[in-house]
């Protein structure tokens, strides 16, 4: 695959540089213009060529000019000659002759034998013209009106650009052509682009040639840049494809509305301002469009302030196109196409050094740029009248479209490379990445597993636990979410022989609240035989917590329970837990939570609660863990279920009761799993 992709690369390079020499501005057009004569002082002498074996030619050179002299208007002496230059302007210098204004341009062409039917072909001019052979009128544009018959310097002008295909039959071995232009609308006037004159044959195919470029030329952009824009929605971020399918889409426009202007036959509508805005501003926004593709593709090769820099000159530019008038925005071009080709220097410079540091597919962009800079060059060139030769743009910007296929193709092939390696060597690599993980999959079970058993051996927690102190069972059903969890309990029985209770629940799951849990038992410690009650002994917790520990936000919720000596009265102190479920022979009590959690608050004081105990009395105390389970979202196990449990267990034993919630909080998750850990301790008095 190598080898294809370098022989690729190299039979592209031997196409292109042969066809540099072949298609840069003016190149192509040298060898016909050296046989081609001049016309030297209003005269064409075609002794020498042939029209028939050798083509058409342009008629170029000094033309004989009589400003402000109109067939119409005046007689055929009025006025005295004068050589201008054609194709150019008749503005003078220093102002001397402005674009506004009117004249004749005269010219004799002398054939060296009978041809038959002849053709001229008239590319449009400034901004309104009547082509006269031999005395008749043959091709006209736009319209020329004088409103005052004595002042010839008074007339009017309804601008059109056409572009017309004449043929005549010659009167005799001399044919007398006269050009007759009037502007009023652009800053330039004159005879822009020069006549092309030869039979009707071989010029007919010229045209029609031409005009199949420029259709085949504006049809390929457009279509390669739709599937590039579409490919860029397709895929999002891709830049690249979408700056290159812009420049293209504005490429094909200028194609049809540039040049031969195939678009004006099919859409009459469309007026000779509009010709002029579309023009110049596809050729505003076609710089700094190609700059942001250059970008988006070589982002360290090239400065993203100065492609900034460009597209504000040229939305500027634009914008005086789109509100000033023809006369007006024209004189904007002249700035903008120093702006072009600076940006044209400044994207060559880019590529010529993303190329220099190897970047991929970096030399054959540079070998299209190369086509693209010379067009600009060129069309500059011919616009300022330096050159005859027409608009290069769109074969510029054709060739560079076929130098990204190729960038794509390759970039493709190699894509594909990688996508047959990774296939022959998936099967290979998922099984070692198995292996892998299953690795480290084993080695974090033995950690957690040594967790675990860490945990208990600190907190001494187990699961169904069962204790008898002084006449009160204990049961205990923890059941964390993972090997380690967040809930801990302590159970002890004071010298004064009352028995304390200490549940609490760390904020999260995991390794992080097993953390927790251990410094809330390293607080508890202290305190855990300490004289005092529920409430305060929560207050000194939540002080210490928050003293130590609420720079990295660390709450917990607990609940305190102390059963006096004679077991005939239960005091205890919530800090954010679900409520304590105490059922005696005559009542049961509901105690909700009236406290914050605990460290939360630096100085608050929590309050304590008294229930009176009977004989054979039950106590439930649970985490959160056990009521705002959820099969659904919204859908808790609740409160309820556990008291209908507690009501309804009035039968079984301790362990029977538990083991109950639990199973009925199983059938209510169904397939959903747990989302937080269970801790449930049941009291229960054993007195007779």
């Amino acid at each position: 695959m190598h080898r294809i992709v370098t022989n690729l690369k190299n039979g592209f390079l031997v196409l292109l540089i042969p066809t540099v020499f072949l298609l840069l501005p003016g190149c192509g057009d040298i060898w016909e213009k050296a046989d081609h004569p001049p016309v030297v002082q209003g005269v064409l002498e075609l002794k020498s060529h042939d029209l028939e074996t050798q083509g058409p030619v342009l008629l170029s050179g000094l033309w004989k000019f009589r400003w402000l002299f109109w067939k119409s208007f005046g007689s055929e002496d009025q006025g005295t000659y004068e050589m201008l230059p054609v194709p150019a302007s008749w503005n003078g210098k220093n102002g001397t002759r402005l674009g506004e204004g009117y004249g004749t341009y005269e010219l004799t062409i002398k054939l060296n034998r009978d041809y038959g039917e002849l053709a001229l072909l008239v590319q449009e001019q400034s901004s309104s013209y009547f082509l006269y052979v031999d005395g008749k009128l043959l091709a006209s544009c736009g319209e020329v009106e004088f409103p005052n018959a004595t002042d010839s310097t008074i007339f009017e002008v309804k601008p059109a650009w056409c572009t017309r295909f004449v043929t005549f039959y010659p009167q005799g071995d001399e044919v007398r052509v006269d050009m007759q232009i009037a502007n009023k609308e652009h800053r330039l006037g004159g005879f822009w682009a020069p006549m092309r004159f030869g039979t009707a044959k071989n010029l007919s195919q010229v045209w029609h040639g031409e005009r199949f470029m420029d259709v085949f030329l504006a049809g390929g952009l457009f279509c390669i840049g739709l599937l590039h824009l579409i490919f860029a929605v397709v895929r999002r971020g891709e830049a690249a494809s979408f700056y290159f399918g812009l420049y293209c889409l504005i490429m094909a426009i200028r194609g049809i509305f540039a040049g031969t202007r195939v678009i004006s036959e099919y859409l009459d509508f469309i007026k000779y301002s509009h010709f002029i805005r579309i023009e110049y501003i596809t050729f505003y926004l076609a710089i700094p469009v190609f700059l942001n593709y250059i970008l988006s593709v070589f982002p360290r090769e090239l400065k993203r302030i100065l492609v900034d820099l460009v597209w504000w000159i040229a939305a500027g530019a634009c914008l005086v196109v789109l509100i000033f008038p023809v006369r007006i925005f024209t004189y904007t071009v002249t700035i903008y196409y120093l702006v072009a080709f600076l940006a044209g220097t400044l994207g060559l410079f880019s590529l010529t050094k993303a190329a220099l540091r190897k970047r991929k597919g970096a030399l054959i962009i540079l070998a299209g740029f190369v086509f693209v800079y010379a067009a600009l060059i060129h069309d500059i060139l011919y616009a300022t009248f330096f050159l005859d030769t027409g608009y290069f743009t769109n074969i510029g910007a054709f060739i560079f479209l076929i130098a990204q296929s190729v960038f794509l193709s390759i970039r493709s092939s190699d894509n594909l490379d990688r996508l047959l390696d990774l296939s022959r060597n998936l099967e290979k690599r998922v099984e070692e990445r198995t292996k892998q993980l299953r690795n480290a999959l084993r080695l974090i079970q033995n950690d957690l597993n040594i967790a675990r058993e860490i945990q208990k051996g600190l907190l001494n927690l187990e699961d169904g636990s069962d204790r008898l102190i002084g006449g009160v069972r204990f049961r205990i059903l923890h059941k964390p979410l993972a090997e380690v969890g967040g809930d801990l309990y302590d159970i002890v029985e004071l010298s004064d022989g009352r028995i304390r209770i200490f549940l609490a629940d760390a904020t999260g799951h995991g390794i992080q609240a097993a953390l927790i849990t251990i410094l809330i038992r390293s607080v508890y410690e202290d305190l855990r035989w300490k004289e005092g009650t529920p409430g305060s002994i929560l207050s000194e917790m939540g002080s210490e917590f928050h003293g130590k520990y609420g720079n990295v936000a660390t709450y917990f919720s607990a609940a305190i329970l102390e059963i006096s000596p004679n077991r005939e009265k239960l005091t205890l102190s919530l800090a954010g837990a679900p409520p304590i479920l105490v059922q005696t022979q005559d009542e049961e009590h509901v105690v909700e939570c009236e406290n914050p959690l605990v460290g939360l608050l630096q100085s608050f004081q929590f309050t304590d609660r008294e229930i009176p105990l009977t004989k054979h009395y039950r106590i439930l105390s649970f985490t959160d863990g056990l009521t705002e389970s959820a099969r659904l979202p919204g859908d808790f196990f609740g409160m309820e279920r556990v008291l209908a449990s507690l009501r309804m267990g009035g039968t079984q034993n301790l362990q029977d009761l538990l083991s109950t919630i639990h199973s009925d909080l199983q059938k209510f998750l169904g397939s959903a799993e747990p989302k937080d850990d269970l801790l449930l301790i049941g009291i229960e008095d054993q007195r007779n």
